[in-house]
């Protein structure tokens, strides 16, 4: 009985992890496995911005983390059978493995989850940085030129503006403003 429960437990465990890497290796299910925290105002469940809901165990529990329980619990269970383990200790065993596995799953899939980024470029951030004139820009902000920025590690094409003289093709600039996806330079 004790041996089928172990095998009953490692078969269903696994298939499930093997399932959703499967699943998620082909883009049928994502990775919305573990709460960040982003819905936790919408919810009410918890303090937003926060990850979690304030609890360690319920921070950790989700369908991934279950699986990793079932998994390596009846693996374990199996495996302490065969080395000729007590009851006791089997069952022991068996949980402390399952539990180590859930929670180290549950770190893992909230690391990952912290490791997005939008990539969304600020062109706000381009004040301040050296760019140059790609087209001639005209004096006194009377018409757009252009100039190539390096912005969050991309080279950039953007609109450009002068308050003073034109400052023509090719000459260095410092962007000293920007307005939308305008942006208000001077030379350096």
């Amino acid at each position: 009985m004790e041996h089928n429960v172990y095998l009953y437990s490692a078969w269903v465990g696994c298939t499930l992890i093997v399932a959703q890497v499967v699943l998620q290796v082909f883009g049928i299910m994502d990775d919305t496995d573990v709460d960040t925290g982003a819905d936790a105002a919408d919810t009410g469940m918890g303090d937003a911005g926060h990850d979690g809901h304030g609890n360690l165990f319920f921070g950790i529990l989700s369908f991934k983390t279950l699986s990793a329980f079932a998994g390596f619990f009846g693996l374990t269970g199996l495996a302490l059978i065969d080395a000729g383990w007590g009851l006791a200790a089997r069952v022991a065993g068996s949980i402390g493995a399952g539990f180590a596995s859930m929670v180290v799953i549950g770190w893992l899939m909230r690391s990952l989850s912290r490791l997005n980024a939008s990539g969304t470029v600020q062109i706000a951030n381009a004040v301040g940085c050296a760019a140059t004139v790609y087209l001639r820009i005209p004096a006194g902000k009377e018409g757009l030129g252009k100039v190539t920025v390096e912005l969050q590690g991309r080279s950039l094409e953007l609109p450009a503006l002068t308050d003073g003289e034109a400052i023509e093709t090719g000459r260095r600039v410092r962007v000293v403003a920007a307005d939308g996806s305008t942006l208000t330079v001077e030379p350096a």
